[in-house]
């Protein structure tokens, strides 16, 4: 069973992309990431395409990363950097798409799944939806691709809260800091509508005002090779290795502070 599914309707105008891996509550594996960037690749050649939506299966968007995978994929910062970077192309595939995105989020919506929501155009949050970047608890630092973008995108003090805090946030709360663009009572509802109201604009507008914006808010120019290099580098230490050790072991971490 594929764990990307894509699904064309109103005449292949809609593509609907689905995170599929409902027994994982759609965590992402490094698979997971390359095949996203795949799709998304497709999708921004594809001239029929007016409108994508990103969700998960089985009420959940997405739970963040699979965690069991990090001690053989991302144990040094050489590999981290090679995971990263194939994450950071699937994200950025995403939100470069000339199509307009729509994130349209049940349940949880946690650390790489929050990311791909907010790499999205457009989000839209069921009530009873949670967000998160927990990353604390593992003892690792994100690295600079990402939090660059996000850091922007939110500001500093909300990715601060979201990083040192680690708690997961009601729908309210990632609506009033800018994870949202809207809470709603009626998912299925308000997303139909909100399809409706891109389908029937000027797919050239469309196409011209996410690549203007784009080119007026982009931050990485600024981080050289070495700034880069360094923030992956965070997974070499003590602090990560008990954080994923206590994950696996479904214990609470004792972190040493290196």
């Amino acid at each position: 069973m594929s764990v990307i599914l894509v699904e064309r309707s109103h005449s292949a105008a809609l593509a609907t992309v689905r995170l599929n891996r409902p027994d994982k509550r759609n965590a992402m594996t490094l698979d997971m990431w390359r095949e996203l960037r795949e799709v998304f690749t497709l999708l921004e050649q594809d001239v029929q395409v007016r409108c994508v939506v990103v969700r998960g299966t089985s009420g959940h968007f997405a739970a963040g990363a699979d965690l069991s995978e990090f001690p053989a994929l991302r144990a040094t910062a050489e590999q981290a950097e090679t995971y990263g970077r194939q994450m950071v192309a699937a994200l950025t595939a995403i939100r470069d798409c000339r199509h307009p995105t729509i994130a349209a989020i049940e349940g949880l919506c946690v650390g790489g799944g929050l990311e791909i929501a907010l790499m999205c155009d457009l989000r839209l949050g069921a009530a009873d939806s949670r967000y998160g970047v927990p990353i604390q608890k593992v003892g690792v630092a994100m690295p600079y691709p990402e939090l660059a973008i996000l850091t922007h995108m939110l500001g500093r003090p909300t990715m601060l809260a979201l990083l040192l805090e680690g708690q997961l946030h009601d729908a309210s709360w990632a609506e009033r800091h800018g994870l949202l663009t809207r809470t709603v009572a009626d998912l299925e509802a308000e997303l139909a509508a909100t399809i409706g109201r891109i389908l029937t604009g000027s797919p050239a507008s469309h196409r011209h005002h996410k690549s203007f914006t784009q080119r007026a808010v982009d931050v990485l120019q600024s981080l050289d090779a070495e700034d880069i290099r360094r923030s992956y580098a965070a997974v070499e230490s003590e602090d990560y290795r008990e954080g994923i050790d206590a994950f696996l072991a479904r214990r609470t971490p004792k972190f040493p502070g290196n």
